[in-house]
């Protein structure tokens, strides 16, 4: 077993690092909310799925052109219209990406908490030790708002990940067309547990069958003569229509047969794709924690922490919003909203922020005449040289608070377990609250930066402004030694503004995420990164120097 320690390289960046004192206002009284009683505004849009082949695009009878993936960022006018800087893809709602982000205090402990609502949305997540064994996650809302998906039995058990392919494979994905134009939007989400058979192109005899995952992934070991993909979805879904726009995200499925085309022996085939759109209106299935079935929403919310001033700062005009704080750390806090427990007798974990409100929060915190900008990271499809294989990752905080990621090749994204506060290590499947599908992230950092003892059990994670850190980078199977930083730009010296977090290299130029979602875990200076061999990664967190007090 190789074991690495590296430690944390602060550098306080004099005139390139905080933006001018101004901006680190003393901090407003925020209004507190009692979900209840205050949630009596105008919802936001929810897209409800368009039962049936409503569609009417072209179909190409000729062959469909291929997508050329290519860079895009790290500044604001390096991202076409419409996509989000914090992923590099596209939005459904453009209108989102004026407003300001909303920084949400998300709840993991306890574990009545599991499995939260909104973590399947967020461009980003931020994990942070808080003591006594526990983390809590600060949610940054930015672009499309969660939403309840619909998550109709498909006909066949959902697969369990990650996929393990022998070698190559062909295969790819089912997905719910919630918009049904044929095409495979970012937002749009996968379908489990339909049904796939491999057939043998010239007898239809059954090669293999087999289901999709949570989010609607599939594969079968590459075959050595010419097959056909069959989808058989229960039902409860149609077929959208087939062959609409690039090859790469546009159904494959014959709406009658629900067969591709004869498919080449002897090749990796990733893209053979089926979309589906539901039949007719389904009854919704809701998690035994949800204690708000009929609504929409994030959380549960839980108490403000120092930190949070930290990425505050990093998302300029952002809303805080948290469950009440500490004396003398919410006098602190520049936070626009708290959100009470709803049933604070039952359990601590029932303080939610409905999306519609989150939306009005945004609207509110946007400021007149400042432009929202949180453009600053690089994204490439194509995995940069240098990495070292990574197929699974266990962040160890504490006994009582262990994740597991493993990577899915079939997805190219890194599968979230979690396990269950006991100390025994066993992981299981974490999921969206909102939608029932696991948690999936393109792109897992962590981080070092160092725990600053505020008082006991109370910590100040240094990361804004003008500080540079260790990073460890996780996309594509690959893990990567890099930096993160907080230092300023061009933009930023002549904007007086801040950008959140981003991540450098070795020459000190923007290191490339993987477009999609990113997971971001902040470990202390001394903490850790194992090679345990067979790309498998143990990050150990190292506890803070916070003795107890003399008794």
């Amino acid at each position: 077993m190789k074991k690495f320690l590296w430690l944390l390289l602060l550098t306080a960046i004099g005139a390139s690092g905080c933006a001018p004192a101004a901006s680190l206002s003393t901090p407003q009284r925020p209004t507190v909310s009692q979900a209840a009683t205050t949630l009596n505004l105008t919802p936001t849009r929810e897209r409800t799925p368009t039962p049936g082949l409503t569609a009417t695009p072209s179909i190409s009878p000729s062959p469909q052109p291929r997508l050329t993936p290519a860079p895009l960022g790290p500044e604001q006018d390096q991202f076409p219209v419409g996509v989000n800087p914090l992923t590099g893809l596209r939005v459904d709602d453009r209108s989102m990406l004026e407003l300001p982000a909303v920084l949400v205090s998300i709840s993991n402990l306890p574990v009545t908490a599991r499995p939260q609502a909104g973590t399947g949305f967020a461009p980003w997540i931020f994990e942070l030790f808080i003591g006594t064994g526990a983390t809590r996650f600060m949610g940054v809302f930015y672009g499309d708002p969660p939403r309840r998906i619909p998550n109709a039995q498909a006909g066949c058990k959902v697969r369990a990940g990650p996929s393990k392919p022998i070698g190559e494979w062909i295969g790819n994905r089912v997905w719910l067309d919630e918009n049904a134009d044929g095409r495979q939007d970012p937002w749009e989400a996968g379908v489990g547990g339909a049904c796939i058979t491999l057939l043998d192109a010239q007898s239809g005899r059954s090669l293999g069958k087999t289901s999709t995952d949570s989010n609607g992934y599939y594969f079968f070991d590459t075959p050595n003569q010419e097959t056909i993909i069959q989808f058989k979805p229960s039902a409860a879904y149609a077929f959208t229509s087939p062959n609409v726009g690039n090859d790469d995200e546009d159904s494959d499925a014959d709406p009658l047969t629900g067969r591709t085309p004869p498919i080449a022996p002897g090749r990796n085939a990733s893209g053979w794709d089926a979309g589906l759109t539901l039949a007719a209106p389904v009854a919704p299935r809701y998690s035994p924690s949800d204690i708000a079935p009929k609504r929409t929403y994030v959380g549960p919310i839980r108490s403000g922490r120092l930190t949070y001033n930290d990425f505050y700062f990093m998302f300029p005009a952002s809303c805080l919003v948290y469950a009440s704080a500490g004396d003398g750390i919410r006098e602190q806090l520049h936070g626009c909203e708290i959100i009470l427990g709803e049933q604070p007798r039952v359990s601590p974990n029932t303080a939610l922020l409905d999306v519609s409100r989150l939306r009005e929060l945004a609207l509110q915190s946007k400021i007149d005449g400042q432009p929202v900008n949180y453009s600053g990271h690089l994204f490439d499809p194509a995995p940069p040289a240098g990495g070292q294989p990574a197929n699974s990752l266990l962040t160890y905080f504490h006994s009582y608070a262990q994740s597991f990621w493993q990577y899915d090749p079939v997805s190219s994204q890194y599968l979230r377990q979690t396990d269950d506060a006991n100390g025994k290590g066993i992981f299981h499947a974490d999921t969206e609250r909102l939608t029932g599908r696991q948690l999936a992230f393109d792109n897992m950092a962590v981080i070092l930066a160092d725990y600053e003892i505020y008082r006991r059990l109370q910590y100040d994670v240094a990361l804004c402004c003008g500080l540079q850190g260790w990073a460890f980078l996780f996309r594509d199977g690959q893990v990567y030694k890099i930096r993160w930083a907080t230092t300023n730009g061009e933009w930023e010296k002549r904007s007086g503004l801040r950008r959140p977090i981003h991540f450098i290299g070795d020459d000190r130029q923007p290191f490339p995420l993987k477009p999609g979602r990113t997971w971001i875990g902040i470990m202390t200076i001394n903490s850790v990164l194992q090679d345990l061999g067979g790309g498998a990664w143990k990050a150990f967190f190292v506890m803070p120097n916070d003795p107890p007090p003399d008794e």
